[in-house]
C-alpha cells in the first residue's frame, strides 16, 4: 500500500472502515448483487465488493472465489486504495506492478484487474468493487462507467447500513435509557391517550405490564374522581397549550392501592413540528413525601423541645452574635430578647468571671472552634449565682465556611457542689482511714512498684522504713493463706475480671510470729484494656474474726438443738417483721419451707379465729411493757386443717433503751396431753353414768328374774347369767375405753358360753360395725336372751339344731340402717305361738327398742324362731373419739 498502518492517514482510514463495522459480517444480499452484477457487466468470471483492513482483506461479496478473507501482501486492492478513483490492469503479465505477483505468476494465475475505489465522505478509501479474470481483457468505457456506478451503490449501501444501525443503537439505547430509569413511569401515548411505549420504571412504579398496557387508554392509573373531574384530558390539553403539564396528585396502581406521585406530560412532536402523542412521566413521591412530613414533624419537635427544654439553648451567627435563647434563659436570668444581643447576655455573668468568659468566647469566634467553658450566672428570682456549663459549636455549610452557631448552657450547679462536698470527704476519709488504723496500699502495676503506709507495715509486723514489693507481702502471709492471697491480686489486675480485690488472710510477724487477721480490699485500674494501678485499704480484723468464731459456734450449738427438738422453734425480728423458723414446723404440722411466708402476719393468721385476739394482745402487752418472757396456749392450724394445741412461750430480747427488737420462742404442742385430760374427764362422767346406768339394768334383770322365777335355784343360775353377759359387754368396752366396741367382739362375748362345746352350731358374720356403748350392752343382752332361749327351747336343745346370725348396713331412704336376723332351724317344731310373753321377750324389747330406739320382730316359724333387730346406723354409732352419753 506504500504507507505503514500504524501512520497518521492509514490509522484515519482504519478508523472511518471501523465506523462502518463491516468487517466480518455475514453475507447480505445487497452486497452479493453488486458482486453478480459486476460480472454481468464487465464480462468476467470474478467480481469482489472488498473492504481493506489491517494486513488483510475481507471480501464482504464474492463471485468465483469462493473465500471471504486474503491476506494483503499479494493483494491487487492494495494497490488500487492508492488511486484516486479507479485502477485499470489489461494484462498483470505485463504490468511491472503485477508482473511478479505469485496470484499472477502462480495459481490462479490472474492476468485482468479493474478496480472502482470505495470512498468515505471524508476521501478515505475503505475497499473496492473489482473484477477479475485469469485471461487479459479490455473494458469499455461504458463497463469501466458501471462499475463505478456500483461502487457508489455500495457505498450509499454502507453509509445506509451505518445510518440503520445508528437509529437501532439508538433506539435500543434510548430504550434502555428509558428501561434503566427504574424509578420513573415514562409511558408513551397516541393522540388519543392510548399507551404505545410503557417502560419498566413504569411496570415497577404502577404494576401494569407493557403488553397489558399497549393500546389501552393510559388513564386508568388516574383515582375515579380525578377520571371523573377530566384531569386526564385536561393535563393533555395544558401540555399541548403549554408545552408541558406539571401534577402532584394520587394515583393508582395495578392493584388498587393509592401512591402519591409528582409528574409531567409533555407532547411528542416530529421533525416537521407536528403532535404524534404525549409522554408522561411520573415518580413515586410517596416515601419522600411521608419523610417529609417526619421532617416537618422533626422540626416541631425540635422547636417544641427547645422551648420546653430546663437547660438553655441559644443560636448565634455567623459573628457570633445571640440570635435566640429559648425561654428557660429569658425565665432565669429575667432577660429579654432585646438584652441578650450583642454582649448583652454577659450581664449576668458573675463580675469576677465576666472578662474570663468573654475571652473565651471571642477567641472561639475567631478561631471558628468549638466553644466549652463554666459560667456562674445570676437568677433573677433570688439574686443567686448558679454555675452552668456551656458549650457551642459552629454549624457549617457544604464549603466548610461558618454559617451560624449553636449551643447549651446546662445547670452543673449541684455537680460542682457535689464535686466539693467529694474533696471535703476525701479528706474526712483521710482522718477516718487514720482514725480507725486501716492502712493504704497503691501498687503501680507498670513499674512493679508496692507502697504501703506504716499502717500496713505494722500489720506485717515490719518497721516503718521496711522496704517492700509482692514478694514480701506473699512471704509475710500465712502458709496455708499464701495461695488464695496470691490468687486474689492474680484475679484483680486480669482484664477478663472486674478489677476488685477483696480477700482476707493471716499475717506472721518476723520476729514473734504472731498472727494477724487481715482484712484487703481495693480496685484495679485500667488503661486501654490493660491494668495499671491497684489501690486499697488493709485493716486488722483479728478481733472480729474471733468474734465471728465465736458466732458461728454458737449458730451451730443453736442450729444442732433446733434440729434435735420436735419444737416449732421460731425467731421474730420486729424492725423487718421477719420471722425465721426451724425445721420442726414441717416435721411437726406438715408445711413445707414455701408454704410458710416469714412474717408475723402468717402465724397470728393460722391462730384459731377464737383464739387470734386473745394472743395477739398478750404477746404485744408483753412487748410493749417492760417483761421478756410471754407464755400462753393457743390452738394452731396444721397443714392438714386440723388444729394443734399449742404452749408457746418466748424470750424477749430488748436493746440499750430497752426497745424489744427480737423475740425467740418455741411452739410445743400439747394436743396429746389435751386429749388425755379430755379423754380422762369425759371417762370419769362415763363411769358414772355407766354405773348409775349399769345399776339400774342389774336392778331391772334382778326384779324380772325373781318375777318369773319358779324357784330359788333357777333364779339364780338365770339372774347370774345375765349378769355374766352383762360383764363381758363391760369387758369389751373397757378396753376401748367406754368408747366404741366392734360388733364382732360383741357378738363372740355373747355368745362364748353357748359356743364353748361346738362352735359350728352358732355361725355368725357381718360387715366390721363400730357399736356405740349404749348399742354394745343393749345388743349383748338380746343376744344372751335368744341363747339361752334356743339352748331351754330352740335349736340348740337337741342335737342338730343351728343357729344362723346375720348382720348387714342397709341403704335405704335417706339414712342407711342396721339389721340383725337371728335364724334358727332343724330345733324342735314350733307348732303354736306362746301363750304369754316371757321375760327374755321384754329384756330384749326393753334393752334394744326402747334404749336404742330400733324395731324388734320375733317370728315363731314352724322351723324355727326368726328374731329381726333393725335400727337406724347413726344410734347404732357415736362419732369416734367422743365418750358414750
Amino acid at each position: 500500500m506504500g504507507q505503514s498502518s500504524h501512520s497518521t492517514g492509514e490509522g484515519a482510514r482504519l478508523r472511518a472502515l471501523a465506523g462502518y463495522d463491516i468487517l466480518d459480517t455475514p453475507r447480505e444480499r445487497e452486497f452479493d448483487d453488486i458482486a453478480e452484477l459486476a460480472v454481468e457487466i464487465c464480462g468476467t468470471p470474478i467480481a469482489v465488493v472488498n473492504f481493506i483492513g489491517d494486513g488483510r482483506q475481507f471480501f464482504k461479496a464474492e463471485v468465483g472465489l469462493g473465500v471471504r478473507e486474503t491476506p494483503l501482501e499479494t493483494s491487487f486492492c492494495r494497490q488500487a486504495i492508492l488511486h484516486s478513483d479507479f485502477l485499470y490492469v489489461p494484462d498483470a503479465a505485463r504490468d511491472p506492478r503485477f508482473a511478479c505477483n505469485p496470484l499472477v505468476t502462480g495459481e490462479p494465475g490472474l492476468r485482468f484487474y479493474a478496480g472502482a475505489l470505495l470512498k468515505t465522505e471524508d476521501g478515505h478509501p475503505v475497499g473496492t468493487v473489482c473484477v477479475l479474470d485469469t485471461k487479459p481483457r479490455a473494458l469499455s468505457e461504458r463497463q469501466q462507467a458501471g462499475l463505478r456506478r456500483l461502487a457508489r451503490q455500495s457505498m450509499a449501501l454502507l453509509e445506509a447500513r451505518r445510518s440503520a444501525r445508528a437509529q437501532q443503537i439508538q433506539k435500543e439505547l434510548q430504550g434502555r435509557i428509558l428501561d434503566s430509569a427504574t424509578d420513573y413511569a415514562i409511558i408513551a401515548m397516541d393522540r388519543s391517550g392510548r399507551v404505545t411505549r410503557w417502560s419498566a420504571g413504569a411496570e415497577r412504579v404502577l404494576g401494569w405490564r407493557e403488553e397489558e398496557m399497549l393500546g389501552d387508554p393510559a388513564h386508568v392509573f388516574f383515582t375515579p374522581e380525578d377520571r371523573e373531574a377530566g384531569c386526564p384530558e385536561i393535563e393533555m390539553e395544558l401540555a399541548l397549550k403549554d408545552g408541558f403539564a406539571p401534577d402532584e396528585r394520587l394515583h393508582l396502581r395495578k392493584g388498587g392501592e393509592r401512591f402519591w406521585a409528582i409528574g409531567e406530560m409533555m407532547p411528542l412532536r416530529a421533525a416537521d413540528g407536528s403532535v404524534q402523542g404525549f409522554v408522561k412521566i411520573l415518580r413515586d413521591r410517596t416515601r419522600q413525601r411521608a419523610e417529609a412530613a417526619e421532617r416537618e414533624a422533626s422540626e416541631l419537635r425540635f422547636r417544641s423541645l427547645v422551648e420546653v427544654s430546663p437547660q438553655v439553648v441559644w443560636f448565634g451567627d455567623a459573628a457570633g452574635n445571640i440570635t435566640y435563647c429559648n425561654p428557660t434563659w429569658y425565665a432565669y436570668t429575667g432577660l429579654t430578647p432585646g438584652d441578650t444581643g450583642g454582649d448583652g447576655w454577659a450581664g449576668v455573668i458573675h463580675p469576677d468571671h465576666r472578662e474570663r468568659v468573654l475571652g473565651i468566647w471571642k477567641h472561639a469566634v475567631a478561631t471558628k472552634g468549638p466553644y466549652e467553658v463554666e459560667i456562674p450566672f445570676r437568677r433573677t428570682s433570688d439574686g443567686a449565682y448558679r454555675w452552668f456549663l456551656a458549650r457551642g459549636k459552629p454549624v457549617r455549610g457544604e464549603a466548610g465556611q461558618v454559617e451560624s452557631w449553636i449551643g447549651i448552657a446546662i445547670d452543673i450547679h449541684d455537680r460542682r457542689q457535689a464535686e466539693d462536698d467529694l474533696l471535703q470527704a476525701r479528706e474526712q476519709l483521710r482522718l477516718a482511714v487514720e482514725a480507725t488504723g486501716t492502712g493504704v496500699f497503691d501498687y503501680d502495676l507498670v513499674s512493679d512498684e508496692l507502697k504501703w503506709d506504716a499502717r500496713i507495715l505494722s500489720l506485717y509486723g515490719l518497721p516503718p522504713d521496711a522496704p517492700v514489693d509482692l514478694a514480701v507481702h506473699l512471704a509475710r502471709v500465712h502458709p496455708d493463706d499464701r495461695a488464695r492471697a496470691d490468687e486474689a491480686v492474680r484475679a484483680a489486675v486480669d482484664p477478663a475480671g472486674d478489677g476488685v480485690y477483696d480477700v482476707t488472710y493471716r499475717t506472721v510477724a518476723p520476729e514473734d510470729g504472731a498472727e494477724r487477721w487481715v482484712s484487703a480490699k481495693g480496685q484495679t485500674l485500667f488503661q486501654d484494656g490493660r491494668p495499671v494501678r491497684l489501690i486499697g485499704f488493709a485493716r486488722d480484723v483479728s478481733g472480729s474474726r474471733r468474734a465471728e468464731q465465736a458466732l458461728r459456734e454458737t449458730e451451730e450449738r443453736y442450729r444442732l438443738v433446733s434440729r434435735a427438738t420436735n419444737d416449732a422453734i421460731w425467731d421474730w425480728t420486729f424492725a423487718t417483721n421477719h420471722v425465721l423458723w426451724n425445721e420442726a414446723l414441717g416435721t411437726a404440722h406438715g408445711y413445707a419451707p414455701e408454704a410458710v411466708e416469714p412474717t408475723s402476719n402468717w402465724w397470728i393468721a393460722h391462730i384459731h379465729p377464737d383464739d387470734r385476739a386473745r394472743i395477739d394482745a398478750s404477746i404485744h402487752a408483753v412487748i410493749d411493757g417492760m417483761g421478756t418472757v410471754w407464755a400462753d396456749e393457743y390452738r394452731f392450724l396444721r397443714a392438714d386443717g386440723s388444729y394443734a394445741d399449742i404452749l408457746d412461750r418466748g424470750y424477749i430480747i430488748r436493746d440499750a433503751a430497752g426497745q424489744a427488737v427480737r423475740i425467740i420462742g418455741a411452739m410445743l404442742d400439747i394436743s396429746e396431753r389435751k386429749r388425755a385430760e379430755e379423754h380422762q374427764r369425759l371417762l370419769t362422767g362415763e363411769l358414772q353414768h355407766r354405773v348409775k346406768n349399769t345399776l339400774t339394768l342389774v336392778q331391772a334383770i334382778a326384779s324380772q328374774t325373781l318375777r318369773g322365777a319358779s324357784d330359788l335355784n333357777e333364779m339364780r343360775e338365770a339372774f347370774a347369767a345375765r349378769l355374766i353377759s352383762l360383764g363381758r359387754a363391760h369387758d369389751i368396752l373397757t378396753q376401748a375405753s367406754w368408747t366404741e366396741a366392734a360388733i364382732g367382739e360383741v357378738v363372740e362375748g355373747a355368745l362364748s358360753v353357748h359356743r364353748q362345746s361346738d362352735a359350728s352350731r352358732i355361725r355368725f358374720g357381718g360387715p366390721n360395725v363400730l357399736l356405740s356403748a349404749k348399742a354394745a350392752l343393749s345388743l349383748a343382752l338380746a343376744l344372751h336372751e335368744l341363747a339361752t332361749n334356743a339352748a331351754k327351747y330352740g335349736a340348740l336343745s337337741n342335737e342338730g339344731g343351728v343357729v344362723d346370725l346375720r348382720w348387714h348396713v342397709v341403704h335405704e331412704g335417706d339414712a342407711p340402717r342396721f339389721r340383725l336376723t337371728w335364724s334358727e332351724q332343724a330345733g324342735p317344731p314350733i307348732l303354736s305361738q306362746p301363750a304369754r310373753r316371757g321375760f327374755g321377750s321384754r329384756l330384749i324389747e326393753r334393752s334394744f327398742a326402747a334404749e336404742i330406739g330400733g324395731d324388734v320382730k320375733l317370728n315363731y316359724a314352724p322351723t324355727g324362731l326368726v328374731c329381726r333387730l333393725e335400727a337406724p346406723l347413726a344410734s347404732m354409732q357415736e362419732r369416734r373419739g367422743e365418750a358414750a352419753a
